[in-house]
């Protein structure tokens, strides 16, 4: 991640002066918002326990180089009953903007890269009696794994689909490539995509019965344009993908799908054999694009938009997302779409 280049101030300038990121009563305040927000992002960069507790230690014994280092005065540090309190008055949405801002990847409408776009429940924020909690959706890059941008939802109130559809027009993501899951394939969000000049892979499954009947109907009747086999081996087992593309655009689709410009069907078939037991296991799926042409490059789209299930382990190994565990509900109408 490159830094911002527009201006020299400092991260940590910036926390200070950004209007609308502390949300708290200004009566009382006796931390500086700022410092406690570098504290959190060290300790979590340096491996802590994903637990508030591991995160004040940290805090608590490094504050005295870290007041040094920020040219702050020194007071007392944080405690522990406190800290999740100020943590919660932070406005998520104005702080990703500006972690984004200085540090996320620019985006360039005309060289369009390739970003997996999916959601993930942050399982410590699910209350007990309760079957969801808070949700990050992310774009990730599918070159580096770095994310482009990122927004929440609670999943009790929320849909993962109308915080995608924000997501994309809000970031300029729409302009670029994007891969999703079945549960976009929308022609509500596709068609945010396609009217900004972007493209997209998107899965198709029962959830569009009907679009996937007229697609698995034209399939039949014509033949694929492009066939590609993959194999691979690893994890103990090798796995083999078929590829196989066919044009769709002139079938006969429903009305509310024009807008998307739906070009090219993909059915893949994968067939895993286990080295050790000699075990097979046979998976098939399909997918449509509005992309026309680039066979190889959608074919490698589709193997690596799972790379963002690899970064969420990567958040949940590292930044030990998981564990992370909440006694108050930490939803507030900031997080709202």
């Amino acid at each position: 991640m490159q830094p911002c280049p527009e201006d020299n101030r400092s991260f940590f300038e910036k926390l200070q002066n950004e209007k609308g990121l502390d949300l708290r009563d200004n009566r009382g305040k006796r931390h500086d918002l700022a410092v406690i927000l570098v504290g959190v992002m060290l300790a979590l960069l340096s491996n802590r326990d994903g637990n508030l507790s591991g995160i004040h230690r940290y805090l608590k014994n490094h504050y005295e180089r870290l007041a040094d280092c920020l040219g702050v005065e020194k007071k007392t540090p944080v405690s522990r009953s406190q800290l999740p309190i100020i943590l919660a008055q932070v406005s998520i949405s104005v702080f990703d903007r500006m972690i984004f801002a200085d540090y996320g990847i620019k985006l360039n409408d005309l060289e369009q890269k390739w970003f997996a776009v999916d959601g993930k429940e942050l399982r410590g924020s699910i209350e007990p009696g309760r079957r969801r909690g808070e949700a990050i959706v992310q774009a990730v890059s599918h070159e580096n794994l770095q994310a482009a941008a990122q927004d929440y939802y609670a999943g009790e109130k929320e849909s993962e689909v109308p915080t995608v559809r924000k997501l994309l027009r809000d970031t300029g993501l729409s302009k670029q490539k994007v891969s999703l899951d079945a549960l976009h394939c929308k022609a509500a969000t596709l068609e945010i995509i396609t009217r900004e000049g972007g493209k997209y892979l998107v899965g198709l499954r029962e959830n569009q019965k009907r679009l996937k009947k007229q697609i698995c109907a034209g399939m039949e009747n014509q033949s694929c344009l492009m066939k590609i086999k993959t194999e691979e081996k690893g994890h103990g087992r090798i796995e083999t993908r078929n590829y196989f593309f066919f044009d769709v655009l002139e079938l006969e689709k429903d009305e509310r799908w024009k807008a998307c410009r739906i070009k090219t069907a993909i059915k893949v078939k994968r067939e895993r054999v286990e080295i050790k037991t000699n075990k097979t296991g046979m998976e098939e799926s399909m997918y449509v694009s509005n992309e026309v042409g680039k066979y190889e490059e959608l074919a490698e789209a589709v193997r690596h938009h799972w790379q963002v299930e690899t970064n969420n382990h990567i958040r949940d190994v590292t930044l030990k997302e998981d564990r992370m565990r909440s006694k108050k509900r930490s939803y507030n109408k900031q997080w709202e779409v």
